[in-house]
């Protein structure tokens, strides 16, 4: 392992049950071969982590939470070139097992086998956290903190617009305008599309007006929605509320030819009918997380271009013994920004 000098213990904040986390010394990880170890910078929060905090997802414990992460390289394995220290990073988080079928067909993200960085193993929740190499991507150390601690959030809304399709000009439709939502307005605004969205709540439309969508409906019924969506000539709409009723709704309203991309993450079951969505060539598309190695250098080819700010709604950081009472703080729905913890 090439290294510099480093600690042989580290401060993390450790999950040792639902809602049972704790800031405590542990040791710093050990490297694979192919690892890098990472010099925590920040790690932003999402609901994922809030899912995983209250027992709500099932893990392993002992578990340090944490993957939207950014930092420097500070040792590398014994197959990573040592020209790699120092290099400031921003982790993608999730990896395949690299020998299934998904994965050899480009599909890690899906692979059955997949890792998740403070899931299914230590995360960013730490003062470091080991990551194998080429899922470090590189990035200008000019990146504001908040905008790098928000690049694979951001990834998620670049892989998801990817899915749509849409050609420049073209006019896209948003449900819900929430995290990822907002997100995917500005990627398509980044990307010379024209943005309609639905979302009704007054603070988060505003939000989205101020990202660059340009007409809004507060439609509650299919056919209304439908007759916005003919109107503003939306070739693709993005479901990213995640809640059984604009599930449906979207399924029931698209106008013919349209692709319908379902973000959020809906539990309930829908209905469709095919043949409605045969004779009008309607097509569903799902999205998760983001693809390697595509998605991510052009999340941070669009940031330092200067086209997208990810940051923007995202706080200043706050010190590790903070994570717990964040956690708690978005559980409760008590947070609005995107909360960022510095180890």
């Amino acid at each position: 392992m090439n290294t510099k000098h480093l600690p042989t213990t580290m401060r993390a904040a450790v999950l040792r049950g639902p809602r049972e986390m704790n800031v405590e010394d542990v040791p710093v990880p050990q490297l694979a071969a192919n690892e890098v170890l990472v010099k925590v910078e920040a790690n932003g929060l999402c609901g994922s982590d809030v899912h995983c905090y209250t027992g709500e997802r099932v893990l392993e414990y002992p578990m340090v939470l944490g993957h939207e992460i950014v930092g420097h390289i500070v040792a590398t394995g014994a197959d990573v070139p040592v020209a790699r220290l120092d290099e400031r990073v921003s982790v993608e988080p999730n990896f395949g097992c690299g020998e299934c079928s998904l994965c050899r067909r480009g599909l890690e993200r899906i692979c059955l086998r997949k890792q998740t960085i403070g899931i299914t193993r230590w995360g960013g929740l730490a003062e470091y956290v080991a990551v194998p190499h080429d899922y470090a991507w590189p990035i200008p150390e000019t990146f504001a903190l908040r905008d790098a601690a928000t690049i694979e959030p951001t990834t998620v809304g670049v892989h998801a617009f990817s899915r749509a399709q849409a050609r420049p000009g073209e006019t896209v439709a948003i449900i819900g305008c929430g995290g990822v939502g907002l997100l995917i307005v500005t990627i398509a605004v980044a990307s010379g599309n024209r943005v309609v969205v639905m979302e009704p709540n007054p603070v988060r439309r505003a939000a989205a007006l101020a990202a660059g969508a340009v007409q809004y409906s507060e439609a509650r019924n299919a056919d209304d929605a439908r007759a916005f969506f003919e109107q503003e000539g939306a070739v693709a709409i993005f479901e990213c509320a995640g809640i059984h009723a604009t599930t449906q709704l979207v399924l029931d309203a698209a106008p013919p030819g349209t692709r319908i991309v379902l973000v959020g993450l809906a539990m309930e079951d829908v209905t469709f009918n095919p043949l409605r969505f045969v004779r009008q060539e309607l097509e569903i598309r799902g999205t998760l997380i983001y693809e390697h190695p595509t998605d991510y250098p052009v999340t941070i080819g669009l940031v330092a271009s200067g086209k997208l700010t990810p940051g923007a709604t995202a706080t200043d950081p706050e010190p590790l013994e903070s994570a717990a009472s964040l956690l708690e703080d978005m559980a409760a729905g008590k947070l609005n920004a995107k909360p960022i913890v510095a180890p």
